[in-house]
C-alpha cells in the first residue's frame, strides 16, 4: 500500500481562507428567511380549524413539526455561518461546482413559480396551480421542453390530486375545475 507524503513546503499546505463577506451575508439572509418561513408556518397553522372529532393528533401536528424544523434548521445554519463554516460543495459531487456563482435567474424563477402557486392554489385550484409550479420550476432550471414539461406537470398534478382526494379522503381545492375532477 502506497502512502501519500505529507506536504513539506508552505506552498503545498492548503490554507482554508474564510469565505467572502458577501457569501456569509447571503447565507445569513438565507438562514433568516428559513427561520421566518418556519414562524409563518407555525403562525398560519394556528388558523387550521380543528373539530372535536380529532383526538390528540389532529391536522395541526405535521405543520407544527415542519415549522419547528424550519426554525431549527435556519438557526443551525446561522450558527454555522457565524462560526465561519459556510456551505461548500463536496469535491466529488457530480452536479455541484462550488466555484460557480449563484444563478440568481434560476433562484428568481423558482421564487416566481412559488408565488404564482401561492396566488393560484385557491383561485384556480390545486391541479392548475401545481402544474404551473412544475412547469415554471423546470423552466427556471433551464428546461426548454415546453410540451413535455407541461404534460408532465399536468399528469403529476392530476395524479397527486386523485391520490389525496379519493385515496386519502383529503379535500384539495378544485378551483375552476370543480365538477370536472
Amino acid at each position: 500500500m502506497e502512502q501519500t507524503p505529507l506536504p513539506s513546503t508552505p506552498e503545498q499546505v492548503s490554507h482554508h481562507s474564510p469565505p467572502p463577506l458577501r457569501d456569509r451575508l447571503a447565507e445569513l439572509a438565507l438562514a433568516g428567511a428559513v427561520v421566518i418561513l418556519g414562524i409563518i408556518v407555525i403562525w398560519e397553522t394556528r388558523g387550521i380549524r380543528v373539530t372535536p372529532a380529532y383526538s390528540k393528533v389532529g391536522p395541526r401536528v405535521i405543520p407544527y413539526l415542519v415549522g419547528t424544523g424550519l426554525i431549527v434548521v435556519g438557526l443551525w445554519l446561522a450558527v454555522e455561518v457565524l462560526e465561519g463554516r459556510t456551505a461548500t460543495g463536496a469535491g466529488d459531487a457530480e452536479d455541484a461546482d462550488p466555484t460557480l456563482p449563484t444563478d440568481w435567474r434560476c433562484v428568481g424563477g423558482l421564487a416566481v413559480a412559488l408565488l404564482v402557486y401561492l396566488v393560484l392554489i385557491e383561485r384556480a385550484g390545486f391541479v392548475i396551480a401545481s402544474a404551473l409550479l412544475f412547469f415554471g420550476s423546470a423552466f427556471a432550471m433551464g428546461s426548454r421542453r415546453i410540451i413535455r414539461d407541461a404534460a408532465a406537470g399536468i399528469l403529476l398534478a392530476i395524479a397527486v390530486y386523485e391520490i389525496f382526494t379519493r385515496g386519502l379522503g383529503l379535500r384539495l381545492p378544485a378551483g375552476v375545475l370543480t365538477g370536472l375532477l
